[in-house]
């Protein structure tokens, strides 16, 4: 297993463009991640731009915006013209569930212990007449491609799943997806935000119709502004629920009023571009690929391992895979303890893991190190005997 040491010239290097690690170990990337210092230098130079330049710095802003959407297609597996920032993840959702042409009877098919995003916009069809039928978490906390199968039929229109759980980590299969879905010809609908920044990422892979993650967790970016993939034969089937100058071919030409949409995912940007957030997750996709993502993700991996290895040490319950191809980012452990409370405990020791489902859920990234882990698991030692 990887080990930073002093002498190390590989990912080492990357710790320190992470403050935090001088004040907490920050065991927590799964809910929401601290921003690196290129990060804070590229938002700097923005503000100092926008307040010497104001809109003669706009043509700079502009290309900027574009390398991002080249950094983002990059990312995923997809082109440039597939990809539309939004404001986070539930925002990509909407444009679909609120975009396509549903009719009475159709149904959606979604996880049942999937975070809130990827359910409440499938739940407000039911006005429309679309139902939504829940994926059981299986008793070994996987899903199973046997109940997604029982649960569709000629009606269902879409899948909607996160490519990692946040739960407990759990990844399926892409291939299975893939397949299952091109089988029946349903629409498939990926929440990537527990794996874009952790895990390496192919829309073609698991047959992506849609794809939606905003970037303040593995990607390292600030909350507010995310990425959208819409594959380009899809686009002109999701009319969009919010309509501006930017959604229309003719964009420039603001004396023209004419409704001709474009046909590629910017149909989706409405207006006005958050430009400070996008050259601040461009900045963070520029540390994640000079580091590298395989590297990253083996990394992650490794913690991950160590995460295991000392929860099974104490005899504590491990609730997420095993398998480093079932595995995203996330650990997820239950023992003999309260862990909301041996959360708070640990947040007292400068120690930030997360509580999901009865469980503490550890979230390292790739700069994290083995020591924090063990100190962590020190931590809870001190704190479970009092919980």
């Amino acid at each position: 297993m990887t080990k930073y040491s002093d002498n190390d010239t590989g990912l080492e290097k990357y710790r320190r463009e992470f403050p935090v690690t001088d004040s907490y170990i920050y065991l927590d990337n799964a809910g929401v991640a601290p921003v690196s210092l290129r990060v804070g230098a590229a938002v700097a130079e923005f503000l100092k731009e926008a307040s010497s330049l104001g809109f003669a710095g706009y043509a700079k802003w502009m290309e900027r915006v574009e390398r991002v959407r080249g950094l983002s297609a990059r990312l995923v597996g997809a082109g440039s013209d597939e990809i539309a920032f939004v404001k986070n993840t539930s925002h990509g959702i909407s444009i679909v569930a609120g975009g396509l042409d549903w009719k009475d009877g159709d149904n959606v098919v979604v996880f049942e212990k999937d975070f809130p995003t990827n359910i409440y916009p499938w739940l407000a069809l039911e006005r429309k007449g679309v139902s939504v039928r829940y994926i059981p978490l299986g008793g070994d906390g996987r899903i199973s491609i046997k109940d997604i199968e029982r649960l569709t039929d000629s009606r269902t229109r879409l899948i909607s799943i996160s490519t990692v759980q946040a739960l407990n980590g759990f990844m399926m299969d892409p291939g299975e997806l893939k397949d299952f879905c091109s089988r029946r010809g349903v629409l498939l609908f990926l929440d990537a935000i527990q794996s874009l920044g952790a895990v390496p990422m192919e829309v073609d892979k698991y047959g992506a119709d849609f794809l939606s993650a905003d970037g303040h967790k593995w990607m390292l970016a600030p909350e507010g502004t995310g990425i959208f993939y819409c594959r380009k034969e899809r686009a002109g089937e999701i009319y969009p629920s919010l309509i501006g100058w930017k959604s229309v071919v003719h964009e420039a030409e603001f004396e023209r009023v004419e409704l001709t949409l474009k046909e590629d995912a910017l149909r989706f940007e409405e207006g006005s571009y958050n430009v400070m957030g996008i050259i601040a997750l461009g900045a963070a996709l520029d540390l994640l690929f000079e580091a590298g993502i395989e590297r990253v993700h083996s990394r992650i991996l490794d913690l991950g391992d160590l995460v295991i290895a000392e929860a099974d040490r104490r005899g504590f319950e491990v609730r997420s895979p095993r398998e480093r191809d079932m595995r995203g980012g996330i650990v997820s452990f239950a023992g003999p303890f309260d862990p909301k409370k041996v959360k708070a405990g640990l947040m007292t020791r400068r120690i930030v893991v997360n509580e999901r489902g009865g469980a503490l859920r550890m979230a390292p990234h790739f700069y994290n190190t083995e020591e924090e882990i063990l100190r962590a698991f020190e931590g809870i030692d001190g704190l479970a005997g009092r919980s």
